[in-house]
């Protein structure tokens, strides 16, 4: 597995990130309308062209990422069938090599994400309420 930088995508590159992030999304998120993640996918791909991008790689296929602006994680997905491998960690670690300390957003009731991030050091440091989707969302700090 490769660990590696971008910031930018190409076409192939792009398609197979965008795919992990529906389909992770919708996973991850069974309390939100999965059309709501198809609503926003266009917005997100050109988003995403504008973050740094840390990419996890086996024979060419991406297999996880973490998106960075500035210090703020703006997602990280990893592909369901290699999951629980240690990617996520791995992609975590290369982020707070980059930019510290990191912050990030996760919805309270994705339990799995928020234990995850606890797991690597994070604490959260506020709770609010996303517009978009009315769920509640933690804002998420790394402990330096």
């Amino acid at each position: 597995m490769q660990i590696k930088i971008v910031n930018k995508l190409n076409a192939a590159q792009l398609q197979q990130v965008m795919s992990i992030w529906l389909l992770g999304n919708t996973q991850a998120h069974d309390f939100i309308q999965s059309d709501y993640w198809r609503k926003n996918y266009a917005a997100v791909a050109e988003q995403i062209q504008g973050a740094t991008l840390i990419l996890a790689e086996q024979d060419d296929q991406i297999c996880g990422f973490l998106g960075l602006v500035d210090d703020y994680i703006a997602g990280l997905f990893v592909r369901k069938d290699v999951q629980n491998q240690g990617l996520g960690t791995k992609l975590v670690a290369r982020a707070k090599s980059i930019k510290s300390p990191l912050t990030l957003s996760v919805y309270q009731k994705n339990d799995h994400a928020v234990k995850f991030y606890q797991a690597h050091g994070f604490v959260i440091v506020k709770q609010g309420v996303d517009s978009d989707t009315n769920e509640v969302e933690f804002t998420m700090q790394a402990a330096e």
